[in-house]
């Protein structure tokens, strides 16, 4: 699908649907709108072969994540995939141009920095908050891409870990434990891989013949989660576990748990999804379901090569299995404190 393509369809020029994608002025907004529906009304598929016929390349790729500088790199998740894409960039004689959003309000402007600013020859993107639109708009100007993590049926190439395994990873482990009531703090409810975390702790809570409903829906803001948690989990509750289906959800949760009356590891265990580095140096350790990051990145930088050189990579989607990593966190239900 190409500008031409979508030009002929609305029965206007290359020029018309080219100032509409980019928001410049010069179209009726009778013709806007139907432009802009007819975008968003198709299901959308790179032609890879059209793509490596680009007469010029800059060598450089667009990692584009739709969330603020101060979210991204907070945490392990972007840190991580980030240095494996720049590394393995390199050795290709690559560079790598990141573009974080505005605000976590504005995510779409991580696109426009990336497609304002310097040519680049293909982007990897992070699925979270990433609209159909901003995705159409890179199909629409022939720029290959790859997506981490998948938040559209329209996303044609994209690698992710199996979320709902990794959340039936946690409870299993906490229900061998001798955990029978268990609160899950998840991020909020609008996430594909929050969804996929709900449903594979609710799943394995039911084989188990446990309540599955304790689904606590956070910001991934500490603030946010300390109320939450601190209710879920206070004392004649019966909790004797948590998981925080989030990196950026395990410290509100620890914090939410001591101001409860019920510390970690001491009365109430503690899962989380993802893994950090800092976990292993936690007193106790921090049990964590921890994805392969190091592959991830290496799966989507080989898929988008693909792409960019007019290769259909051999598949469409990868998904990473995740693995758990038990630490201190998590104990025998019978030797905490009740």
């Amino acid at each position: 699908m190409t500008i031409r393509d979508i030009a002929e369809m609305a029965r206007v020029s290359k020029g018309t649907v080219s100032r509409v994608l980019n928001g410049k002025p010069g179209v009726g907004e009778e013709t806007r709108g139907r432009v802009l529906k007819l975008i968003e009304s198709l299901d959308f598929h790179p032609n890879a072969a059209a793509r490596g016929l680009a007469a010029r390349r800059s060598n450089t790729i667009g990692f584009v994540i739709p969330h603020t500088g101060r979210h991204s790199l907070a945490g392990s998740f972007w840190p991580v995939l980030l240095t494996e894409i720049a590394e393995q960039a390199a050795a290709r004689g690559m560079t790598v141009l990141l573009s974080t959003s505005r605000s976590e309000q504005e995510a779409e402007s991580a696109f426009k920095a990336v497609l304002r600013g310097r040519r680049i020859d293909g982007a990897i993107v992070g699925a979270e908050q990433a609209g159909e639109r901003s995705l159409a708009e890179l199909v629409m100007r022939d720029i290959p891409f790859v997506v981490v993590g998948r938040q559209s049926e329209a996303v044609p190439w994209w690698v992710d870990v199996d979320n709902a395994a990794g959340a039936r990873m946690a409870v299993e482990h906490l229900v061998g434990l001798g955990h029978r009531a268990i609160v899950m703090v998840a991020g909020p409810g609008h996430l594909h891989h929050v969804q996929e975390r709900v449903r594979g702790f609710q799943l394995a809570m039911k084989a188990a013949g446990l309540d599955g409903s304790r689904v606590v829906h956070c910001p991934y803001e500490t603030e946010a989660v300390l109320p939450a948690v601190s209710a879920a989990v206070a004392t004649g509750r019966g909790v004797t576990a948590v998981f925080a289906a989030a990196g950026d959800l395990v410290l509100g949760s620890i914090l939410a748990c001591r101001q409860a009356g019920r510390p970690v590891p001491q009365a109430t265990s503690l899962v989380a999804f993802d893994d950090h580095p800092l976990f292993a140096q936690f007193p106790s350790g921090i049990t964590a379901v921890s994805q392969p990051l190091e592959q991830m990145g290496r799966e989507a930088l080989d898929m988008l090569f693909h792409l960019i050189e007019g290769r259909e990579p051999e598949r469409r989607e990868v998904v990473l299995a995740p693995r758990l990593v038990a630490r201190g966190s998590s104990a025998l239900a019978s030797e905490q404190a009740g």
